[in-house]
């Protein structure tokens, strides 16, 4: 019987890993497609395929919240997240496809709204997968132990995907498909039947969850939902520290190719982009052996302590970066990888296992299952420090006077600001998302002492 409970839980682990490699690839392969299809092979102006491609991430943010409150109030026992996740699968793997397939001989103006639509449509339908696929993270086991290896075998996927998609444009670029364009519609098919669709389905095929579920109780709307989330503070910190990181930090490392190649390269372009590739190879490596590492931080002192400690050794990581990036440096700028990896991997092991707690808290009060709306703002908070560190990145640039025509010729100023918000950034950052930490902390430890005191 325990040999049964642990095979089936480790089939729904890995059918779960597959769905959040299924949903980087939805997040992430049409950026990497489209700027060279649509804007290096057709044409398209950049600031409008900016655009287009900020839209869908938007309406998405806004939309997400809802399609989780529909999660949670779907009937069907534990098979409730299934109908979702199999509409939205098969829904995203067609219009992936179609993104890819605009007649190349349109005007550019009928070539950006193709785009826009179909992203949109896809970013809708990729939706309605990744919130309920969430969901199931936090609930087909309430055992935190099981939940944290959960998490992990989800971090070592998305950071397998991580990886591969980088690779799909030179994938599509290879002879064999005999022009560029044909190859991005035969990849661009590939991986939306196959990853995004395919892949995307297997949560529904494997997993069940084990919501919280009492009959008889009050049904709140949805507005009415959503007021309460926005005033739950552990949820709102706990939100925060995701929009310094995966926001605040992430703009703070796009500086890092600017300085390789400007800086460290003195304008060498080649060159800088071989230390950028050294850089990322070596976060690839880090990160899959941060992943235990980060578990036994969790193990031996607890969540929130092990967020503590990896937070910390970002801060070390940020003050080392003035010191790394540098003329000279060499192969040593892998080092910034084994300092700072860790907390990249924590946003995917730690972040969802305190929400889940959060979650399973707000069942118990409410008696029904919440898991889909706290998965919900949980994407959004994600897709809104995406954008948020898209569009401070290249408003610093602007600011700073950075000068792409100047090559290795940069002003000192340009470079010091750089520099500056590359380590500065990181560590304030960083030292923002304690202070989060540790007011979260109070508000659970205040709430512990308060549940005691009622018993």
């Amino acid at each position: 019987m325990v040999d049964s409970v642990f095979n089936g839980l480790t089939q729904q682990k890995l059918a779960l890993g597959a769905g959040f490699f299924a949903m980087l690839f939805a997040n992430q392969s049409v950026q990497v497609l489209a700027i060279p299809f649509y804007q290096m092979q057709l044409g398209v102006d950049p600031f409008l395929l900016s655009l287009a491609l900020a839209l869908p991430v938007v309406v998405g943010t806004l939309i997400t919240p809802w399609i989780g409150y529909v999660s949670d109030h779907w009937q069907g026992g534990t098979a409730k997240r299934q109908p979702l996740i199999i509409a939205g699968s098969l829904l995203s793997a067609v219009l992936f496809g179609c993104i890819w397939m605009v007649p190349a001989h349109w005007p550019m103006l009928w070539q950006l709204c193709y785009f826009a639509w179909f992203y949109l449509l896809f970013s809708l339908a990729a939706a309605l997968v990744a919130v309920p696929t969430t969901s199931l993270s936090y609930e087909i086991t309430h055992d935190e132990r099981q939940r944290a290896a959960i998490m992990a075998v989800n971090t070592y996927f998305i950071k397998l995907a991580s990886v591969l998609y980088q690779w799909l444009f030179p994938l599509a670029s290879l002879a064999l498909f005999g022009s560029v364009v044909m190859g991005i519609r035969w990849v661009g098919w590939g991986v939306g039947l196959l990853l995004i669709g395919g892949l995307g389905l297997l949560p529904a095929l494997f997993c069940r969850s084990r919501a919280i579920t009492i009959s008889h109780a009050a049904t709140l709307g949805f507005t009415t939902s959503l007021r309460q989330l926005v005033r739950h503070k552990s949820l709102m910190l706990l939100m925060a520290i995701c929009l310094l990181q995966l926001g605040g930090s992430v703009f703070a490392a796009s500086m890092d190719y600017y300085l390789l190649v400007y800086y460290v390269c003195h304008g060498d372009i080649a060159q800088g982009a071989y230390l950028k590739g050294v850089l990322s190879s070596a976060y690839a490596l880090a990160g899959f052996a941060s992943v235990p590492l980060v578990n036994w931080l969790r193990s031996r002192w607890g969540t929130v302590a092990a967020l503590r400690w990896v937070l910390l050794l970002s801060l070390l990581g940020g003050i080392a970066k003035w010191f790394l990036f540098v003329p000279g440096i060499g192969l040593w700028i892998a080092l910034d990888a084994v300092l700072c990896t860790s907390v990249w991997t924590a946003m995917t092991i730690i972040i969802p296992l305190l929400n889940a707690g959060l979650s399973d808290a707000e069942s118990q009060r409410q008696r029904h299952p919440t898991a889909g709306i706290f998965a919900s703002i949980h994407n959004a908070a994600t897709s809104l420090a995406s954008i948020l560190a898209l569009l401070a990145s290249g408003l610093a640039l602007n600011f700073i006077g950075f000068d792409a025509t100047a090559g290795g010729a940069q002003s000192n100023s340009s470079i010091t600001a750089m520099r500056l918000i590359l380590a500065g950034g990181t560590v304030l950052f960083g030292f923002l998302s304690l202070w989060c930490l540790h007011k979260y902390h109070i508000g659970s430890q205040d709430k512990l002492a308060s549940s005691g005191a009622k018993d």
